[in-house]
């Protein structure tokens, strides 16, 4: 049997690498379903006992309040005990409206939930107004099997109506006694009425309970999945089953299908993420050129608004135009007269220039000469000024660098300060001289320098990881030595778990002989009752002093029992918290070590495709200075 209990476990524990929910499903359904595996494993009798027959707190009080019964206290000790109020009925049960409205409940619960066809028993409003006693047993049995569906009744119906109000914690109990169980109608019957109403308003709350929201969360599969096992295997268990592979076979295919089901859905995202991807990057390219489309609109928009203002300002010189044409034509015939006399002046020159000896086609080629010399001093400017604002972009490119550098230190830097090391000091500076010097020379030589990462920051990055490595070690060194320290605490408590079991069995044993000496007890107490009629009021007045006497007495002892079920429930808490920050504080850890590492390799990276990029830029502009002299 336990090894079909611990088989979900393991199971669980073999896929927690691929789904992250089974531990979830772990944490969340063993909690729920530990008082479920204990009574798998430890109960041997072959027929089982009914879950509210005789529960161990109430052996206890039995035992107690049997003791008492036996070895009556002294009037001394009953003054020196301080008396306690007993909860009073506030509820008016005399009241005839307020007794036909709990018997209309009454009766709408029982046709409700077919009481009728169980009992085989016919009942009416008139019946809950005058019943007789073989109707309150009906209805009692019926309603306390709703709570209880597996206990049986044997005994006599006053004991068994006593006793078991007693286990439900009816808070009225002391407002009845026994023989008025054996007569419930007449004066009685509001009491009893009031006891049917509270154990239906009982059933209602116990119906209104759902253990699949209280145990599973809503969005996890594979909580389901475990807690229906455990559901089953305990309904078979119940019914007097003891093989639960067919539930773990069950469970392991829906688990497999389940998996297998993620798997799918992962890849499915996979490939929509791609896809996705894919049409992002069109997107972009789309809404970059939008963009310039935009820009160029606008430029066109603000071209056409100035060639309209453009259109109207020529509109309105049309008008001196005319005026205007005939200064030109004077202007005209002035420089035809002019022209005449500039040629006359030429040709005087060129005579002049013969008689000197000079050619026209010698000072042609001068003129040609000149020509192209001044066209090879313009485009060495303007290749000087290209190589000027290269330089400049080259600067603002190695100023942004810098600063994404800085900042990227930064947060590294704030990173390490959560995690300090008392070994080492894992802080990395920028050497801003080293940078300044270096720009200040690239910039006076109007050449490009290479920087290498001793120039810019003042650690060695091969060493920063090494020592980054030797502290996740010893990081990964405290957790394996918390983990075995976690395994011997959890040893110790299940050394306390066994002693408080086998407690709890020699507890339950000493309940049994109680339960025994109590029918006994009860048996001899009834024919007591029956040979003496004449005295039934003095022992009524003798047994609610004694009742009284056995609650005071009893109050330490259950408020010790209190206290021992609040201290269990807190030992569970911490534990539970314990492991759940010890994982937290794990993942953490893994999770920096992973960022570290991860912006130490780009940062490494941008450095050098930056120092090659500076390289081939330099040597490129090197070649073409020396193309230029040549």
């Amino acid at each position: 049997m336990n090894s079909n209990v611990a088989a979900p476990s393991s199971l669980l524990r073999k896929n927690t690498g691929k789904n992250l929910s089974m531990g979830s499903a772990t944490r969340t359904s063993l909690l729920g379903s530990r008082n479920i595996l204990d009574a798998i494993s430890g109960t041997n009798s072959a027929k089982r006992r009914s879950l509210l027959s005789t529960p161990a707190s109430t052996n206890k009080r039995r035992q107690s309040l049997s003791g008492q019964a036996l070895h009556p206290p002294s009037s001394s000790s009953s003054q020196q005990t301080p008396q306690t109020s007993t909860p009073i009925d506030q509820r008016p049960l005399r009241d005839k409206n307020y007794q036909q409205l709990i018997q209309q409940e009454i009766y709408d619960f029982l046709v409700t939930n077919r009481f009728e066809l169980e009992m085989n028993h016919t009942i009416t409003l008139k019946t809950l107004k005058q019943p007789t006693q073989k109707d309150f047993i009906l209805i009692f049995k019926f309603l306390y099997n709703k709570i209880d569906p597996y206990y049986e009744f044997h005994k006599s119906i006053e004991v068994e109506v006593f006793s078991l109000l007693k286990i439900l914690n009816y808070p009225y109990l002391d407002s009845i006694n026994r023989s008025q169980i054996s007569a419930v109608g007449g004066q009685n019957w509001p009491s009893f009425l009031g006891i049917l109403y509270w154990m239906i308003k009982l059933n209602l709350s116990i119906l209104n309970l759902n253990i699949d929201d209280s145990l599973i969360s809503p969005d996890d599969e594979f909580d389901k999945i475990f807690i229906k096992y455990i559901r089953d295997s305990y309904q078979a268990f119940i019914n007097e089953q003891d093989d639960y592979s067919e539930f773990y076979e069950e469970m392991k295919i829906e688990f497999e299908k389940l998996n297998s089901n993620l798997l799918q859905d992962i890849k499915n995202l996979e490939t929509d993420n791609d896809r996705l991807r894919l049409q992002h990057s069109e997107l972009n390219g789309q809404l970059i050129e939008l963009q310039q489309a935009e820009k160029k609109s606008v430029a066109l928009e603000d071209d056409l608004i100035k060639f309209k203002a453009y259109i109207e300002t020529m509109e309105n010189r049309k008008s001196k135009w005319s005026e205007i044409i005939d200064k030109i034509k004077e202007e005209i015939t002035n420089r035809d007269e002019e022209l005449q006399g500039i040629n006359q002046s030429q040709k005087e020159l060129e005579n002049q220039i013969l008689q000197k000896g000079i050619t026209i086609s010698e000072i042609n080629n001068l003129n040609i000469e000149r020509d192209k010399l001044s066209k090879a001093i313009d485009l060495i400017s303007s290749r000087l000024e290209d190589a000027q604002s290269k330089l400049n972009d080259k600067d603002i490119e190695l100023i942004k660098n810098y600063q994404s550098l800085e900042n990227f230190i930064k947060q590294y830097n704030n990173l390490i300060l959560k995690t300090k090391s008392p070994n080492y000091d894992f802080e990395i500076k920028l050497l801003q001289t080293a940078i300044n010097s270096i720009s200040q020379e690239a910039s006076d030589n109007d050449k490009y320098v290479s920087l290498k990462p001793n120039d810019i920051i003042n650690k060695v990055l091969k060493d920063e990881k090494i020592e980054l490595l030797k502290f996740r070690s010893e990081i990964n060194s405290k957790i394996h030595q918390y983990q075995d320290e976690q395994i011997k605490i959890q040893e110790q408590c299940d050394l306390v778990i066994e002693k408080n079991l086998e407690q709890s069995e020699y507890l339950e044993g000493l309940g049994s002989k109680l339960t025994a000496s109590k029918m006994n007890y009860d048996e001899i107490y009834e024919t007591m009752i029956n040979d003496s009629t004449t005295y039934s009021t003095q022992i009524e007045k003798l047994e609610r002093e004694l009742r009284s006497i056995k609650i005071n007495t009893n109050q330490g002892f259950i408020e010790l029992e209190n206290q021992y079920q609040n201290t269990l429930i807190e030992h569970d808490e911490l534990t539970h918290s314990l492991a759940k920050s010890r994982k937290a504080l794990f993942d953490k850890c893994c999770k920096m070590a992973e960022f570290i590492m991860n912006f130490k390799l780009s940062i490494q990276t941008n450095l050098l495709d930056l120092d090659d990029l500076a390289m081939i830029e330099y040597e490129k502009e090197q070649k073409e200075g020396e193309q230029n002299l040549q």
